[in-house]
Formats: C-alpha cells, structure tokens, sequence
C-alpha cells in the first residue's frame, strides 16, 4: 500500500503539474486571445474609416464612370462632327481649287479678250478718224445740199417770176409745206 500510495501521490503531483500547466498553458492562452481580440478590435478601428473611404470611393469611382460614358459619348459626338467638319474642309478645298482653276482660266482668258480689245481698239482708231472726217464731210455736203436746194429754189422762183410776172409767189418757200391740199409753214 505504501507503494500504491507512492504511486497515487506522485501520479497525483503528476497531475497537479499538468493542471498547473495546463492552466498555465490556458492563461497564457487567454491572454494571447485577449491580444488577438485587441488586435482585432484596433484593425476593426482601423477597417472602418477605411470602409468609409471604400465607400466614398466606389460611389465616386459610379460617379467617375457616368463622367466618363458622358465624356465617351461627348467624345464620340466630336469625333462624328469632326469627320463632318474635315468632309466640308475637304470639299469646300476641292471646290477652291476647281475654283482656282477657274478663275485662271477666266484670268487668261481675260487676258486674252484685253489683248484682242486693245488690237481692236488699235484698229478701230483709224476708223474713228475716218468716221469722224466723213461726219464732217456729211455735214458740209448737207450744207452744200441746202444751199443748192436753195439756190436752186431761189433760181426756180426767178424764172416763173420772169414767165409769170402777174404771179404773186410770195407764199412759196423751200420751207413750207403741203397739207391737205394747201400750203403750210413747215413745223
């Protein structure tokens, strides 16, 4: 019994041991879960102005994405009206140029129909003179056309004076003349 009891005390200082360290153990234990659950209470500290900011940033980030459809579709828009804008430059070039073109050829042709005009004018000179003498001609014949009329007249009226000299020929003149039947001043 001696022995059993030996054995029982020492199975009993065997356990106390383990008891003790096992509560040490468990105290230990406690204490780094105490720790692990301040670490964890500081990174929930830490973790939720983070959400905060998480938050904030996802809203602006749907917000940032509206922006930029808005700014695709704006884009887009211009990229539309700019192809536009460059078929009109294109086209209003072309026309520039094809009007360019015509207008050097009107320019040369312009050119052209001076050259012509200034010959012609060098020939039309000439003829302006020449005009102007037969004008001047015209004019002199015409004088001597009215005086021959009148001389003519004149003489005419002397020889019925000397055939007639009963006749009184005093109404007649080369400048009257014959309406209905009568002699009339001319108007």
């Amino acid at each position: 019994m001696l022995m059993q009891g030996f054995e029982f005390s020492r199975v009993e200082n065997a356990l106390k041991d383990e008891l003790q360290s096992v509560r040490k153990d468990n105290k230990e234990l406690r204490k780094k879960l105490h720790d692990k659950l301040q670490d964890a209470v500081e990174l929930e500290n830490r973790i939720v102005p983070l959400r905060e900011k998480i938050a904030t940033l996802e809203e602006a980030k749907k917000t940032d994405a509206q922006k930029m459809a808005n700014l695709e579709k704006r884009s887009i828009e211009r990229e539309t009206l700019l192809g536009k804008v460059e078929q009109d430059r294109d086209k209003a070039s072309q026309e520039l140029s094809e009007t360019a073109a015509e207008l050097a050829r009107v320019r040369e042709e312009n050119s052209g129909l001076k050259k012509k005009a200034d010959e012609l004018e060098l020939e039309v000179t000439p003829v302006r003179e020449e005009n102007s003498g037969f004008k001047t001609k015209i004019d002199e014949l015409q004088l001597e056309a009215a005086q021959v009329l009148t001389s003519g007249f004149g003489a005419a009226l002397e020889q019925f004076a000397c055939k007639y000299p009963d006749l009184d020929l005093s109404e007649f003149s080369v400048y009257n003349e014959v309406v209905d039947g009568k002699i009339m001043p001319s108007t």
